[in-house]
């Protein structure tokens, strides 16, 4: 017996396969419980009474079962077994199931209610699947701010921080358990990151036993994907395999000129030793290849008369040939120890390696004339006749050697220079970075007492990136020559004195290099980074919180493969370390009004070192970091009211986060200069603040309501500094500010807002979703809104205000619906889910775009160069079958 109550323990397992069911949390009378790795949880200090037993799990919709404590302790060991319809949570499907329970208790046969989305949280849910097609980004932070593990290895990337969720695209099957955590709230495997943390949990053991097959066919990125898993659950000689197989392609996806070819591949081993130890493998990889897509002007758009008109593209012998093609694989091993300690403490461990490539295609040129089709002097508002005018757009029209790239009209240039003996005029090239990581990391967890948990954690990871540049395709021509032509042009103009300044390696000058090649620019970025970190959550009638820290160590340095002519002293071998220690403090009160409604604060204070692509000024070139290069500094705060009821799931929070001393840097073509530049951004501000709201009400047994609002602010704060620094060496640095306070931050609606209503019953379900997007703004060129920009104007000059300003986008209105339905026969499951997304085609929603970073700083005619854009898709739709046993 307990002092303030009774005890209810036992088991969560799979009924299928006897494997337990992990990242479970159950909660009675306001205490919680979570399951560990054997699905075994405990519940103290129930006092005697009726209850609603709450399961929760991220992937899942709270469910409630009744259990009675009457003066005795209770063991219920509950079965479940997921009978219903699964979705497609990639392409924005509704996930549901049923969840049948049996106990040995006289609970025994009763019923978990659906589960009806793909997180128990009805904003993030639709955050994620409906509002994802417009880039909104939940708070307005960067991918950055979410950090992502597969089995406790962290697999954000090295330089920028983001994690690339297409590195295991087309395994959905055996992604789909995972432990997370929404933003600064507390986090079981990490520290966490400011927009939360998420821990894809693939284990062999953790996977459902099944042999599952399933075909899709759509109108996006890729047309048709085809996806096998075979999966053994834990047997009882205490091995388990999964291995899962997918690939995904289209000839030509949405957008003209692009295609898809993508495969899956994922195997993973565990092999449960005993009661205490498990040992676990885990390889996946997911090699892609796709054409891409260009933004272009409104100018551009309206003569082809349609809003996803592609440069990247043109005919060769007849058929379609992307320059701008995307290549990838980047494939990852982990290997897991869990040892349970005892049955109040674990400890986990992981090893993990990953490496492989990432490249892009494009066409570059020697002493020709621009092969873009939409290059602004090849467009009809460049000419001021009428008569050209005219015949400039009746050939874009109809012509397609003028709107696309003319691929023929290439290789007979190259042919006649071939002729003389002299390089190739046009190749194409591949920008690549060969990527390398070794990860550890050790989590260890500790049920101090019936109130106490702790967890702790130490990460380490070692990473390697290598940038350089290959030739692909000499497009018919013999060769090429290793030498930088902006900076032959400068040594001939008398910009630039040495003529050594022309060579890309001074090593190896005036090098013929040929396809396979690399030239240009090579240098590896190194970084080593470790982090500590704790958290203890604790909880009790009417109070649940959290503490938690971290520290962490980061070193970072370029080391260079070429001596570069314009840059002979600091641009070949090691560079410069740079190092920082940084810290993280945050926790979090909830007051549990009663069970069923609870008010949550949060509050933190973080520093993090700046990113490698923020940093070097142009590490192509030479090993030179921003000026005055420090930490950036994150505090942000929030507080939520959450409701909890079978018939009422809710939550409206307001939040503010603070950014300080962040950095951006800008390379472009300076029109003034006469040459390319980086502009190097340092002492950032920006505050994110707003309001949150989602519910899900249960209108009828099968009918469901889904507001969701989320107003936002997300601003520049003051007004950063910048450094001008000339790429070919040929001035000194020049020094500005950039007057952007008050600025919108771009890339995201401000404003989102959707109605949705949910069916379900007899395994049929249906989505209709009413959404709303507004506050969106066009991202800016820094450099028109510099005191140099507006020189020479006087003041009240209206055309300072249309210099500076800010673009906003127009605000624009989509309809979602989907359907599906499952049927069980025997032990054979057949799913079928069909959605439309966009369903009225509205063409003009315009998701992003930037203006241009070519100013003509002498007329400060805006025509000149006005901003691309990118359209949402029109009307697309994903049709799903699966048939799993």
């Amino acid at each position: 017996m307990f002092s303030q109550g009774f005890r209810i323990s036992g088991k969560l397992t799979n009924s299928a396969d006897g494997s337990a069911l992990v990242a479970w949390q159950l909660r009675i009378n306001n205490t919680t419980a979570t399951t560990d790795n054997d699905g075994f949880y405990v519940l103290n200090g129930i006092p005697s009474g009726d209850y609603q037993l709450e399961f929760s799990k991220p992937g899942f919709k709270i469910s409630t079962m009744p259990v009675k404590v009457d003066g005795k302790d209770l063991k219920l060991d509950f079965k479940i077994q997921s009978i219903a319809v699964e979705g497609d949570s990639e392409n924005g499907i509704t996930e549901v199931s049923l969840n049948n329970v049996e106990t040995d208790d006289e609970t025994k046969d009763q019923n978990i209610s659906g589960l009806l989305q793909s997180t128990n949280d009805p904003f993030l849910s639709t955050a994620a699947y409906t509002f994802g097609p417009l880039y909104f980004r939940v708070r307005g932070y960067d991918s950055e701010n979410q950090v992502v593990y597969i089995n406790g290895i962290p697999v954000n990337d090295g330089e920028n921080g983001r994690a690339s969720f297409s590195e295991w695209g087309g395994l959905n099957d055996v992604m789909r358990q995972k432990d997370f955590s929404n933003g600064i709230s507390p986090s079981s495997f990490s520290f966490g990151g400011l927009s939360g943390a998420t821990d894809f949990l693939t284990r062999a053991s953790i996977q459902r036993k099944q042999d599952k097959l399933s075909y899709s066919f759509s109108n996006r990125a890729y047309h048709q994907r085809l996806m096998f898993t075979h999966s053994t659950g834990l047997m009882k000689n205490g091995w388990a395999y999964t291995f899962s197989l997918s690939r995904r392609w289209a000839e030509e996806g949405y957008v003209d000129g692009t295609f898809y070819d993508a495969y899956g591949l994922f195997a993973s081993v565990e092999k449960k030793i005993n009661n205490a130890h498990s040992i676990a493998f885990t390889a996946y990889a997911a090699p892609t290849r796709r054409g891409q897509q260009g933004g272009s002007t409104q100018e551009v758009y309206d003569i082809t008369g349609s809003n996803f008109y592609n440069p990247n593209w043109g005919y060769q012998n007849g058929e379609k040939r992307n320059a701008k093609v995307k290549r990838f694989t980047e494939p990852q091993l982990i290997l897991n120890h869990i040892w349970k300690i005892d049955d109040k403490s674990k400890l986990t461990t992981g090893l993990g390696y990953s490496f492989g490539y990432n490249g892009t295609s494009a066409l570059n040129w020697y002493n020709a004339s621009d092969p873009r089709p939409d290059y602004y002097r090849y467009l009809p508002s460049y000419f001021t006749d009428p008569a050209i005018v005219n015949g400039m757009t009746n050939e874009w029209k109809t012509n397609s050697s003028v709107s696309q790239i003319d691929w023929d009209k290439l290789y007979n240039i190259n042919y006649s220079f071939n002729s003389e003996g002299k390089q190739a005029r046009y190749i194409v090239e591949e920008n690549r970075i060969d990527q390398t990581q070794l990860s550890l990391t050790s989590q260890y967890s500790k049920q101090i007492n019936d109130h106490i948990n702790l967890v702790a954690g130490v990460e380490y990871s070692k990473y390697t990136g290598h940038h350089f540049k290959v030739l692909s395709d000499l497009l018919g021509g013999n060769f090429w020559v290793d030498i930088d032509q902006f900076a032959q042009r400068d040594v001939n103009t008398g910009l630039l004195t040495d003529p050594s300044s022309l060579q890309n390696d001074l090593n190896n000058p005036n090098r013929i290099i040929y396809a396979g090649d690399r030239f240009g620019y090579d240098y590896d970025i190194h970084k080593d980074n470790s982090q500590l970190w704790c958290n203890t959550t604790f909880n009790y009638n009417k109070i649940d919180g959290f503490i938690a820290a971290q520290i962490s160590s980061t070193s970072f340095w370029r080391t260079g493969n070429m001596k570069n002519g314009r840059f002979p002293d600091n641009s070949y071998g090691d560079g410069d370390k740079n190092n920082f220690f940084d810290y993280g403090l945050k926790g979090g009160i909830t007051y549990k009004i009663n069970g069923r409604q609870f008010v949550v604060v949060n509050a933190g204070y973080q520093t993090r070192a700046p990113f490698m692509k923020n940093v070097y000024i142009s590490p192509r070139t030479r090993d030179g970091v921003i000026p005055d290069i420090t930490s950036e500094k994150i505090a942000s705060a929030d507080i939520s009211y959450i409701i909890r009821y079978p018939w009422l799931n809710a939550r409206i929070t307001a939040y503010q986060t603070n950014f300080k001393d962040q950095t951006e840097i800008n390379s472009f073509y300076h029109d003034d200069f006469l040459t390319f530049v980086n502009q190097s951004m340092y002492h950032i501000n920006k505050v994110h603040q707003g309001i949150e709201f989602g519910a899900e009400i249960k209108a009828t047994s099968a009918i469901s309501v889904v507001p969701v609002v989320s107003i936002g602010n997300f601003r520049y704060t003051n007004r950063p500094d910048a450094t001008i620094s000339f790429d070919n060496g040929s001035k000194p640095d020049t020094n500005e500010v950039i007057y952007c306070k008050n600025f919108y931050v771009s890339g995201t609606p401000q404003t989102a807002t959707s109605l949705g209503f949910k069916y379900f019953k007899k395994y049929w379900f249906g989505n209709l979703n009413f959404n709303y997007f507004d506050q969106m703004y066009l991202d800016f060129n820094p450099e028109r809104r510099t005191s140099y920009a507006i020189s020479n104007l006087g003041s009240g000059d209206p055309l300072i205000s249309q210099i500076t300003q800010q673009e906003k986008l127009k605000a624009g209105a989509t309809i979602d619906v989907s359907i599906g339905k499952s049927w069980k026969f025997k032990k054979y499951f057949l799913n079928f889910n069909f959605s439309i997304s966009n369903l009225l085609d509205n063409q003009e929603i315009i998701t992003g775009g930037y203006e241009q970073s070519r100013f003509d700083f002498a007329t400060k005619n805006l025509a000149k160069f006005p901003p691309k854009y990118y359209y949402s898709f029109g009307r697309t739709y994903f049709l799903n079958v699966s048939f799993r046993i």
